[in-house]
């Protein structure tokens, strides 16, 4: 199977998965009063009780760093199918792969260490 197929299937693939993570996310954190009702300790997603159990989760920091991991991949792999379409020659499209592998390796390690970080800092006193 051709490179191009493999990475356009792996973008369309992280699309499906990160409607069904987004929406989990927008209906969790954006919807408060809907889901109060159903269990009433997800009424005020904010409150610092919550953001510091969701932040104690292995489970919730997993589902972030992977929704960072597909948002980055995501929208650096349209970004770079955009620009190579400006440009000529194989060199300037290899500068331009480069270019977003750097920017999504350094974003998502800034990203995963953040989350990270807040799972394993002991709470505040």
């Amino acid at each position: 199977m051709d490179n191009k197929i493999k990475y356009w299937a792996l973008n369309i693939a992280s699309a499906l998965v990160l409607l069904v993570l987004l929406g989990a996310h927008m209906g969790l954190m954006h919807l408060p009063g809907l889901l109060g009702q159903i269990n009433p300790a997800w009424a005020e997603p904010l409150a610092w009780a919550q953001v510091s159990g969701r932040g104690s989760s292995m489970v919730t920091t997993a589902g972030y760093v992977v929704l960072l991991g597909l948002a980055l991949f995501h929208g650096l792999y349209g970004a770079h199918t955009i620009l190579t379409e400006f440009v000529d020659g194989e060199r300037a499209a290899r500068r331009i792969a480069a270019g977003c592998w750097l920017a999504g390796t350094a974003l998502f390690t800034i990203g995963a260490m953040a989350s990270l970080m807040f799972h394993f800092s002991p709470p505040p006193t």
